[in-house]
């Protein structure tokens, strides 16, 4: 053997409430980020030193112009070459403002260097190391923000290490508990130690640690955040809700709280979900990510003309253009709106979303139109995508083999290896063709292509040493040999089990072979494997079970054409 619309909505936009996902450590989901979000820097007001100053004003002048990234290459050359403390300042907070977090870093370790109580150095210095995966090396410098009596933000760094292995995450949280020795009454460290707990799955202590943040201070935005997510993580969802509202209305302008209340009111009330979705649009016009969902709601209310015009938008940028067309696609599929899913998809055909996408229009076109229409289709995909050529050529050869046309499929990915004549894929498939027109010299010279690339690949010494023991019977020891390697490789795979028990069949081995088959069969209910089991169990005198399988495996495959052989073999039609 060879080897809802509604629930579309929410899995773009729902929050996953769970520990893992309460926080994205790669993204900018820090619940306390958005109050020390950093500043485009002033240029430095003060006399340049002599040496530099051509360079200097050209970074000035840079900086005034929001040219940010000339700005930054002038000011880190000059940082470099003069060591002056205010050229490093600024250097180190307009590579913060920029979001290059490496070097953010190392400027603003030498800015300390230089200035051992600079807060803001600290700050900058722990915040960086936390954007680069290093929480541990950065809660160093954040404390030293807390003992200098600045604003910290240990939950930045918390929730990046939540993406750390658990020992990194013991570790941090041990020393949270440290802190808190020292400074039972800092909310900063408890938010942090609660969404650590939160993600533990420890909610009750969080929301302990939260409620007594929120005594203190009932409106802090990031401790709304925790807490209601931590709710909704505990199934109380509407208590959940309840919060969300207060706390978008004490903190209109927090993004993370409104868009957490848009996306849980789509669960429950769609219209209201459209406003704070529009809300978010507004006060972010750059975020076409918000757009998105917003474009979804519309679909889901049948705003047609607001769905068309924020699909318009989004066409500014390809990968959002190509991610909106195939969520519509699929949203149009469900509604068995075929035309219009397979327009979409033919618009979703972003890098991310394009196997995705050929893959459905292929099926919707055999399942609607008929086998030459999806091959068309396909055709003109190609033909528009060279890059993805591969991948359609054999999209294309498995309608054709499904169609059991098998000397147009041997003939389609010769075509396609002429340009792609070390592609494996291309190869393997090309001799699944020619093991069906019995060409068993074309399928030697592919597969053991494969196998002298790579004497290890135990697919290909499976498909070789299967294709010989059906074309030729007088060559099953060597099949056995290459089978039963492709089993030392991979001792646990159905398909080379079922090889294996097909060839002892064929070797007159019949009580191995059922043992090896119905291993295989156990595995996977397929309708090879069952063709071959029952086939064993058949001669073996067991012919009620025999039967059985092969209607199970009918139930995979119907008309299976393996089976459908193997009764004729048998001469059983009649029974």
């Amino acid at each position: 053997m060879r080897h809802t619309v509604t629930s579309l909505l929410l899995s773009l936009t729902m929050l996953t409430f769970s520990g893992c996902a309460v926080i994205t450590p790669a993204q900018d989901t820090t619940p306390v980020a958005e109050n020390n979000a950093s500043k485009q820097p002033e240029p430095v007001i003060r006399a340049f030193p002599e040496d530099a100053f051509f360079d200097l004003l050209v970074a000035e002048i840079a900086l005034r112009n929001n040219d940010l990234d000339t700005a930054l290459d002038n000011y880190t050359y000059q940082a470099e070459k003069t060591g002056d403390l205010g050229v490093i300042v600024t250097t180190t907070k307009l590579a913060q403002y920029l979001d290059r977090s490496d070097t953010a870093a190392t400027y603003a370790q030498r800015w300390i260097n230089l200035e051992p109580d600079a807060t803001e150095g600290y700050f900058i210095l722990a915040s960086a190391l936390a954007k680069t995966q290093q929480p541990l090396k950065a809660l160093p410098y954040m404390i030293k923000v807390l003992e200098l009596g600045g604003d910290s933000n240990f939950a930045a760094l918390a929730a990046t290490v939540l993406s750390r292995p658990d020992s990194e995450q013991q570790s941090f949280l041990n020393q949270l508990n440290v802190q808190l020795k020292s400074h039972p009454d800092d909310n900063s460290l408890k938010i942090a130690k609660a969404l650590i707990l939160q993600y533990q799955k420890q909610e009750e202590a969080a929301l302990t640690l939260i409620n007594d943040v929120l005594t203190e201070e009932p409106d802090n935005p990031h401790a709304l955040l925790i807490e209601t997510r931590t709710l909704n993580q505990m199934g109380r969802h509407d208590q959940a809700l309840t919060q969300l509202r207060y706390a978008v209305d004490q903190n209109p302008h927090h993004k993370r709280l409104r868009h957490d209340l848009a996306r849980a009111l789509v669960k429950v009330d769609l219209f209201h979900a459209k406003a704070q979705y529009e809300e978010l649009v507004r006060q972010n016009p750059n975020d076409r990510e918000l757009l998105l969902e917003l474009m979804l709601i519309n679909r889901e209310l049948s705003n047609t003309e607001e769905v068309a015009s924020q699909l318009k938008s989004l066409s500014d940028t390809p990968e959002l253009r190509s991610r909106a067309n195939y969520i519509l696609g699929r949203l149009d599929e469900e509604d068995q709106n075929w035309p219009q899913a397979i327009n979409h998809y033919l618009q979703a055909t972003g890098s991310d979303e394009f196997h995705q996408s050929s893959q459905r229009i292929a099926g919707i076109s055999l399942a609607v139109e008929n086998p030459e229409k999806a091959l068309s289709r396909l055709q003109a995909l190609r033909l528009n995508h060279p890059e993805h050529a591969t991948f359609v050529f054999l999209l294309e050869a498995e309608i054709l083999r499904k169609e059991m046309r098998y000397q147009q499929g041997y003939e389609l990915l010769s075509k396609a290896l002429t340009n792609n004549t070390n592609d494996e894929e291309l190869r393997y498939a090309r001799s699944l063709f020619s093991e069906k027109l019995g060409n068993i010299d074309a399928v030697e010279h592919d597969l053991q292509y494969l196998i002298t690339r790579d004497p290890n690949n135990a697919t290909a010494l499976n498909a070789l040493g299967y294709s010989l023991a059906n074309l030729n019977h007088s060559r099953l020891d060597e099949a056995e040999q290459l089978v039963k390697r492709a089993l030392e490789l991979e001792p646990n795979d159905p398909a080379i089990i079922d090889s294996y028990g097909w060839i002892m069949l064929l070797k007159g081995n019949i009580d191995e072979a059922i043992t090896l088959l119905e291993l295989a069969f156990e595995q996977t209910q397929d309708h090879e494997i069952a063709a071959h089991l029952g086939e064993a169990l058949w001669l073996s005198g067991d012919k009620t079970r025999a039967k059985t399988i092969w209607q199970e495996g009918l139930k995979d495959t119907p008309n299976s054409p393996i089976i459908m052989d193997t009764l004729r073999k048998l001469e059983l039609f009649d029974e």
